[in-house]
């Protein structure tokens, strides 16, 4: 392929990742005010990353688990976002969540040129597989960072206390160096959970 050839790709792939900046999370959560974009989410994901690695040794290579924390919500640029509410609800399954992102992901790497294309392809299935600690602990700060938002936007926003509380539990026992950033979280949210009139349950904190 020809250096003319793979810009043309490139620009046209810039023109369906820019939508990344226009595409809104918490859509079917009529609470919460702010409607951040997936472009606003995977650049705080990426810096709370930067930050947490250069404080703590968690023993991973950081440049691929920045790439991940990059491209782990790109085919939402295609597919849209899903809120976690309805897959919560029953509204939506994760295997059709899965389906519509992987043909998103497939058509992402038949845009671009064939070196990036691939690698692009392989970081977003790395990071749905989560096998590797690079995948494991940037899908539990995704999930972190997802619940920070909603602190941040305060109790007025919440909705689903069993939803919201226990959210990232599952991502974080997979990659257990990060309970402490959860049982900071969880101590912040407690307080909004009050004012709220919710009772924090046991059951919210992980083992």
């Amino acid at each position: 392929m020809t250096n003319d050839k793979k810009i043309k790709k490139i620009y046209d792939f810039l023109r369906v990742s820019e939508q990344l900046k226009k595409t809104k999370r918490w859509k079917d959560t009529p609470t919460m005010a702010f409607k951040e974009t997936s472009a606003d989410h995977s650049w705080h994901l990426a810096i709370l990353l930067l930050v947490l690695s250069s404080e703590f040794d968690y023993k991973v290579d950081i440049l691929k688990a920045l790439k991940i924390a990059l491209v782990h919500d790109l085919v939402e640029a295609i597919a849209d976002d899903t809120d976690a509410s309805l897959i919560y609800l029953g509204k939506k399954t994760k295997e059709e969540k899965f389906n519509e992102e992987f043909a998103a992901i497939k058509q992402i790497k038949e845009m671009l040129p064939d070196k990036s294309g691939r690698e692009l392809h392989d970081l977003w299935v790395e990071y749905e597989e989560a096998k590797t600690p690079e995948s494991k602990l940037v899908k539990a700060l995704d999930k972190i960072e997802g619940i920070n938002h909603v602190l941040c936007e305060t109790y007025r926003c919440f909705d689903i206390p069993e939803l919201i509380a226990p959210y990232p539990n599952k991502a974080v026992s997979k990659f257990k160096k990060l309970k402490p950033i959860l049982s900071e979280l969880h101590e912040r949210l407690k307080p909004e959970f009050a004012k709220k009139g919710w009772e924090w349950k046991k059951e919210y904190e992980i083992d």
